[in-house]
């Protein structure tokens, strides 16, 4: 390989008109035997895990070299293999030869549950060896989360602008971590792009393994990202004490986390560089914001821009979220504002714990600066909700939405990769 790399580059000695064969000399090669070998091993692992000879000690092994027997074993010959004896010794008695196995080197004689198995061990490392990225992530997710905590600390809500900051503070760090993710796959997948195109079109793995390897790998990574971003903040802002809302909080945040991040690894796939996915991705990010039903809710939505409603990820991400946080939550908010009047007048009692004013003091009927609501009947549960069309019902039907997009995203990565080729000469 030093060699035909140097003279790719033109770093060679000069032109000796000799121009060497490389692929004819790799197949003569030791290392193409102990590939092969290798690959034979690795092929044969059903049968190799149901045969007593694999683990039985054999006195004078021999070695299968070239399709043929060789009775001299020495160590030169195993340190060239690169293989375990008791690999070798297990081939040699099976009394099998390169030959015997048909079209060794094609993906369809490798099982497509050890070529992911691969990828994700090599994916891993490469993961682990780029802290940059990986690392980085989870700073970020820190430092944002610290930030949106020491912002909101045991934040507390009388108002209706009390209960809408609530809503900012709660989506803020889902939002803010799935773009990071979003944004910072991107050109990490494009930069690996060449290889997989490279091995994919020299029979290395099938597209299928490598799309699911990547999905895999990212898995413990935004588990890690989840625990940590919704501990920092659900617990230092003071969200519902509740068993069920902080579930639905945590499994909605990382399921979100991994549709951006399988986004991310959608849109690397689909174009031809980094800078044009970073444009599509901030179009498809602005839309999920518009229409998820809280800058705009879904009655003020104008006919034609409903459909938009139902297609944007972050309006069934919010709606699991939001309702679960303010279910049975019973907090008098005066909406718009003002204080509840606890204490008025004998005469006027009917205004009791139903209306509000600046000060909490009854002045008179003309001085009303708002009505008392409990945040869940502000928030959805009325028919003049804040988030109309949001309900609590649907929070398992929105988990499953969120997961049948991100097999989506997948799915279509996988068609991406087989059809389209940025790969250039």
């Amino acid at each position: 390989p030093a060699t035909w790399m140097l003279e790719v580059i033109g770093a060679g000695t000069g032109n000796t008109g000799i121009k060497p064969d490389y692929a004819k000399a790799y197949i003569s090669s030791p290392l193409c035997r102990m590939n092969k070998e290798r690959l034979r091993y690795e092929f044969l692992a059903p049968e190799r895990a149901n045969d007593p000879l694999f683990d039985s000690p054999i006195e004078s092994p021999t070695l299968i070299q070239n399709g043929r027997r060789s009775e001299s074993f020495n160590m030169q010959d195993l340190s060239q293999l690169q293989t375990p004896m008791r690999k070798v010794i297990w081939l040699e008695n099976r009394k099998l030869d390169t030959q015997n196995i048909t079209n060794l080197e094609s993906p369809e004689a490798r099982r497509i549950y050890k070529q992911i198995l691969y990828l994700v061990i090599r994916n891993m490392k490469t993961y682990w060896r780029t802290p940059e990225f990986t690392l980085s992530r989870l700073v970020v997710i820190l430092v944002i989360g610290t930030l949106i905590t020491t912002t909101y600390w045991q934040q507390s809500y009388e108002s209706a602008a009390d209960i809408q900051s609530r809503i900012n503070a709660i989506m803020f760090m889902m939002m803010l971590t799935a773009a990071y993710n979003l944004f910072t796959i991107m050109p990490f997948q494009i930069e690996k792009r060449a290889l997989i195109y490279r091995e994919i079109s020299s029979g290395m793995y099938w597209i299928t393994a490598s799309v699911l390897s990547d999905g895999i790998v990212e898995i413990p990574y935004l588990i890690a990202e989840t625990l940590v971003g919704v501990n920092i903040v659900y617990w230092g802002v003071g969200f519902q004490d509740s068993d069920t809302a902080y579930f639905y909080y945590t499994i909605t945040f990382f399921i979100y986390l991994y549709f951006m991040t399988a986004l991310g690894m959608f849109l690397a796939i689909l174009l031809p560089d980094a800078l044009s996915a970073q444009l599509v991705a901030t179009v498809v990010i602005q839309i999920f914001q518009l229409f998820a039903g809280v800058i705009v809710p879904l009655d003020k939505l104008p006919y034609y821009y409903k459909p938009m409603y139902w297609v944007s990820a972050q309006h069934y991400a919010g709606e699991a979220i939001i309702t679960t946080q303010f279910h049975h939550d019973n907090t008098r908010i005066c909406n718009p504002s003002g204080v509840v009047i606890d204490n008025p007048p004998w005469w006027a009692f009917a205004v009791k714990g139903k209306f509000c004013s600046e000060d909490g003091r009854f002045n008179g009927f003309k001085k009303f600066t708002g009505i008392v609501e409990t945040a869940e009947e502000f928030i959805y549960n009325s028919d003049t909700a804040f988030l109309h069309g949001y309900k609590f019902e649907n929070k398992d039907f929105d988990l499953f939405v969120l997961l049948c997009l991100c097999l989506v995203l997948r799915l279509f990565t996988g068609v991406a990769a087989m059809f389209i080729n940025y790969n250039k000469r």
